[in-house]
């Protein structure tokens, strides 16, 4: 999701940033063509920059993590300031008319006094040129969120058509009050439809290896495919059974099956899955993984496939 998001990010800033150059009406003095299709180009890109790095840290802060409107509004009036300076420290650069560059030699002979006057002026016209650089900052910021606001509109038609599990049919209970020794063997390892599963537009196929983390989705990964779904990572923890597998970071769960080998690297303990991963194991969990897998020396492997005897 992360380098999706990147990607569409990308393409829109870019996209923005020419659909402005083509609509400029004069070029600055001496400027070709693709002097003035680079100078949008760095502009927006900068501007996109500020915003997206803002909204990936104002929306890890609590109560924000699920608002994707109110953190992308958070996060274009905070980057504002940040932008406007870095574009008017640009353009000074270019010799572009900015911060009413002919203030200077209207006071340049007030002496003393004149300078005050002069820094004053700049910084008047520094908050209005913030006021002229924000609806369009505003705007653009709106068109980045797009796709995280779609996608999240999706994801909400896709859960609302979804048909919830008759809890008061005779057929649901009377398969909740089957003993556990009389199931079919698997049913118990199986997550309920009321859970993930729910989010999901077809069954996962294969058996499920590792869960990770990603922003607001999770990743799901099995031996025949990689799948990812908007959902708490915590939550899908809490559904997945605890003889399937477990939690060996605050990021990742690992299945008991899927489990290759233990290794130390550098003072830090990894898990290798059959899938060819390589999964951090936290100083929290290390212990419990220590104790499944069996204890292990330094700078080297052990076998963990299966649990101990």
């Amino acid at each position: 999701m992360i380098r999706t998001y990147a990607a569409q990010t990308s393409f829109l800033a870019l996209a923005a940033a020419w659909l402005l150059a083509a609509t400029q009406v004069q070029r600055p003095e001496g400027w070709s063509l693709a002097g003035l299709y680079g100078y949008w180009t760095v502009r927006i890109m900068i501007e996109a920059g500020l915003f997206v790095a803002f909204a990936e840290l104002i929306g890890r802060l609590p109560g924000l993590k699920t608002n994707i409107l109110l953190t992308a509004l958070l996060a274009a009036i905070v980057s504002l300031v940040p932008f406007a300076l870095s574009i008017t420290a640009m353009d000074l650069i270019l010799g572009l008319p900015e911060l009413g560059g002919s203030v200077s030699f209207d006071n340049a002979q007030g002496g003393a006094s004149s300078g005050q006057s002069s820094a004053d002026s700049r910084v008047g016209f520094f908050f209005r040129e913030i006021i002229y650089l924000s609806d369009n900052h505003l705007a653009l910021c709106l068109i980045l969120t797009a796709p995280k606001l779609f996608d999240a509109f999706n994801r909400t038609i896709t859960t609302r058509d979804h048909d919830p599990v008759q809890t008061d049919s005779p057929a649901y209970k009377s398969a909740i009050d089957v003993p556990a020794e009389q199931q079919p063997v698997g049913t118990a390892e199986r997550p309920t439809e009321t859970g993930y599963l729910r989010h999901l537009d077809h069954p996962l196929n294969g058996d499920l290896l590792r869960v990770e983390a990603q922003e607001h989705y999770v990743r799901l990964v099995s031996d025949l495919e990689s799948r990812l779904v908007l959902y708490r990572f915590n939550d899908i923890v809490s559904e997945l059974p605890d003889r399937l597998g477990m939690q060996v970071h605050r990021s990742h769960w690992v299945a008991f099956a899927a489990a290759e080998s233990l290794h130390r690297d550098n003072s830090r303990l990894w898990l290798t899955v059959t899938d060819g991963s390589k999964i951090p194991v936290s100083r929290k969990y290390s212990e419990d993984v220590r104790s499944r897998f069996g204890s292990i020396g330094p700078d080297t492997r052990r076998a963990v496939n299966g649990p101990p005897a």
